[in-house]
């Protein structure tokens, strides 16, 4: 019975990344004339005085030939992050800070709100995200709004983490990956699974269609995939992925192992918040089977389980995404990623192992 269990959760895993590398392989440029929607960039900020200067100046190297704008978000910073930001807008006039009271109640995702506060003042048709610490291309606006064809209402785009080659770098570059991979596959299926707000883009009339974030906003976080899940909803709402070189942004990575758990624990969060029973099961089932592969070893070595019980569920592991990374490495042109593939699959089990649990009773924190 146990034998029949545990294949049972590898195989499982096995099926569900093959089905991410048919999605991925799906997955094309778009060699079609781009369209010129209005757009709206919207940039939440809370203490980001480190990278706000380096983001706007990026942002303002845009080549967009469009009507598009800028909105900075202040969500009630203390460092210098309020001045850099009214200080550039001074100088661009497409650029705006909206500025949130210092006495805004706590809430569960300051983030959502502020996005949202932005949102309602945003004057074009199509809202483009951005996380603070992300740097765009000079192409990226002009990338990612070409996508709006065809009756596309939703458009993603990569990202990838720079940084050094030291081992937490590399960990969240290759990790990223994986994440951005699987974003690629399920928007070539037309049914998201994840989403990142790094790099988002949709229509506005759509994000008011669905009541904004609603009944989202007591959530630690789902601006991305649970808002993009609530948007499908919406009878013929239509999807893409964007894997031109020109929407890829970079993002800053954190640089302690402590602050990359805090970021995992963060993002499985709301694991048990989602609406779709099955993806929640589904969820419980992959945790399941992490939770095995951490401590197998264990029980081969100290209370005599036999040792293919191990080597049968991690060893699949391996090789799936192996295969699965290699191929996305491929394809977003990032093959120098997959040199710290051994070390990054080791630590990844640990890592879900003890953040999803951190993440479900809230131990992480905002900044």
């Amino acid at each position: 019975m146990s034998e029949w269990i545990l294949a049972s959760l590898s195989a499982l895993y096995v099926l569900l990344f093959l089905f991410f590398t048919i999605g991925l392989l799906k997955t094309k440029r778009f060699k079609g004339k781009k369209a010129t929607p209005s757009v709206s960039v919207v940039v939440p900020m809370r203490n980001e005085e480190e990278f706000a200067q380096r983001t706007l100046e990026a942002l303002a190297m845009q080549d967009y030939s469009g009507e598009w704008e800028v909105i900075c978000v202040d969500d009630r910073s203390t460092d210098r992050t309020k001045e850099i930001l009214e200080n550039f807008a001074k100088t661009h006039s497409n650029f705006r800070v909206l500025s949130l009271p210092l006495d805004l109640p706590t809430i569960e995702s300051p983030k959502k709100r502020a996005l949202e506060s932005a949102f309602k003042i945003a004057k074009n048709e199509v809202l483009l995200t951005l996380d603070a610490d992300c740097l765009p291309k000079k192409s990226w606006i002009t990338s990612m709004a070409g996508r709006f064809v065809d009756g596309i209402g939703i458009v993603q785009g990569p990202k990838q983490n720079n940084g050094k080659r030291t081992l937490p770098h590399l960990y969240q570059k290759l990790e990223t990956l994986g994440y951005t991979a699987m974003e690629a596959a399920g928007f070539s299926f037309g049914h998201p699974l994840v989403a990142s707000a790094a790099s988002l883009a949709y229509k506005k009339e759509l994000f008011f269609k669905v009541g904004g974030f609603g009944d989202l906003i007591h959530l630690s976080s789902g601006d991305d995939d649970m808002l993009i899940h609530k948007m499908l909803k919406i009878k013929g709402t239509k999807v893409c992925y964007n894997l031109d070189k020109d929407a890829v942004i970079e993002t800053a990575p954190v640089h302690t192992w402590k602050a990359i758990f805090n970021q995992r624990a963060r993002w499985s969060s709301n694991g048990t918040n989602y609406e779709s029973k099955f993806y929640i099961f589904l969820l419980t089932l992959i945790y399941t089977y992490y939770v095995w592969m951490f401590i197998s070893p264990w029980c081969v070595l100290f209370l005599d389980f036999p040792w293919e019980w191990c080597v049968f569920t991690i060893l699949p592991k391996i090789i799936i995404d192996f295969i699965f990374l290699s191929i996305a490495s491929w394809k977003l042109q990032t093959k120098k990623r997959m040199m710290a593939f051994l070390p990054v699959e080791l630590i990844q089990i640990p890592m879900i192992v003890f953040a999803v649990p951190a993440g479900i009773t809230g131990l992480f924190k905002w900044k």
